[in-house]
């Protein structure tokens, strides 16, 4: 409980701190062959991808932390899966899926998947990216979230990846964050509850199912000391 709530409160210190706290993360170098938490950097155009992320996608709960997790998870699914995944693919993949959902890049009425991908095909052509594999970075964007349908090893890697990251602590943590200015937290503990329950069945793998169980728990004892936490007849 204690790991949780450790979580949360890091949670809401990023929601305040923004950009500038982001901008305290450790850089990568340009001529670096990994990043700190080991995802390999040995081509320009990983190096511009991450460098993209680092700069422009600054959210606590949707930004480039919340990307270099999907990667991380996603290779993590596919290995324990059994899934043969193409690792470009992947780190395209993963770190450009939010790029339309972030402001200034996303546009009203247009899906932040959709968006994504138009970002997403002439910035990594600019990069250097072998575009014969973007067809496969396409569907893994487009199908990305918990409750799309995923084609392909690389986008079903991908969902898995970014349905665990809405689970456990770091999941209420994100979710938290995300309520920005409201007033109160009742959204968040809302969807926390109905995450832990709609998203492990939407799963498409068993390694993910797997590793949704412990965060699932840990989700539900969170929700559990807070009711219990709070006075009879007040509110959280």
């Amino acid at each position: 409980m204690k790991t949780i709530i450790t979580a949360i409160a890091a949670a809401a210190l990023l929601a305040t701190a923004g950009a500038a706290a982001a901008q305290d993360a450790p850089a990568v170098a340009n001529d670096a062959t990994a990043t700190p938490a080991g995802i390999p950097m040995d081509s320009a155009w990983r190096r511009a991808v991450y460098a993209q992320a680092h700069q422009h996608f600054q959210h606590p709960s949707w930004g480039w932390r919340h990307s270099e997790r999907d990667y991380l998870f996603g290779m993590a699914v596919a290995q324990a899966e059994g899934l043969t995944v193409d690792p470009d693919v992947m780190f395209a993949a993963a770190f450009l899926h939010d790029w339309g959902g972030i402001e200034p890049f996303a546009v009203a009425g247009v899906d932040h998947a959709v968006r994504s991908v138009q970002l997403a095909e002439p910035f990594l052509k600019e990069a250097g990216f072998p575009m014969e594999k973007f067809p496969a970075v396409r569907a893994a964007i487009l199908g990305h979230m918990y409750d799309k349908e995923p084609g392909g090893p690389e986008a079903i890697a991908i969902h898995d990846a970014d349905a665990l990251d809405f689970l456990g602590a770091l999941g209420a943590a994100r979710l938290l964050a995300a309520t920005g200015d409201r007033p109160d937290y009742d959204q968040a503990l809302g969807r926390i509850e109905r995450f832990a329950a709609d998203i492990p069945p939407r799963l498409k793998t068993d390694a993910a199912r797997r590793m949704a169980e412990p965060r699932v728990a840990a989700m539900t004892e969170f929700l559990a000391t807070v009711r219990s936490e709070t006075p009879d007849g007040a509110r959280p």
